[in-house]
C-alpha cells in the first residue's frame, strides 16, 4: 500500500450529517511521501513535482547524501497548495478557427 492510499483509507468520512463522525486521531505525525507518491497525489509526473519543489513553488522538504538531493513531502501541505491554485474565475477556453469567417 502506498502511502497515499494509506492517508486517504485514514481519513476521516463525513457522517450522514454532513459533519465528521468522532474519530479517535493517532498521535503520530503525517508521514512524509516522495516525490513519486507526492506526484501520484497531484496526478503530475515526478520530475515535475521535483521541479517546481527545487524551484520553491511547492511546499517540500529536501535533504542530501552526497551529491544528491532527495525530496519529501506532506499530502495536506500538497492539497493545501493546489486548493491555492484553483482559479474559479478562471473563463473558459475558447477553440481557434483558422478558416475564413463568413
Amino acid at each position: 500500500m502506498s502511502s497515499v492510499e494509506h492517508v486517504a483509507e485514514n481519513a476521516p468520512l463525513a457522517g450522514a450529517d454532513g459533519l465528521s463522525d468522532q474519530v479517535e486521531f493517532d498521535a503520530r505525525p503525517e508521514p512524509y511521501v516522495d516525490a513519486n507518491d507526492g506526484a501520484t497525489f497531484l496526478r503530475i509526473h515526478p520530475k515535475t513535482l521535483m521541479r517546481l519543489a527545487r524551484e520553491g513553488k511547492v511546499p517540500g522538504y529536501s535533504f542530501s547524501e552526497g551529491t544528491r538531493r532527495h525530496w519529501r513531502f506532506l499530502i495536506s501541505e500538497l492539497d493545501k497548495w493546489m486548493k491555492t491554485k484553483v482559479n474559479s474565475n478562471a473563463h473558459p477556453v475558447r477553440s481557434v478557427s483558422h478558416g475564413r469567417r463568413n
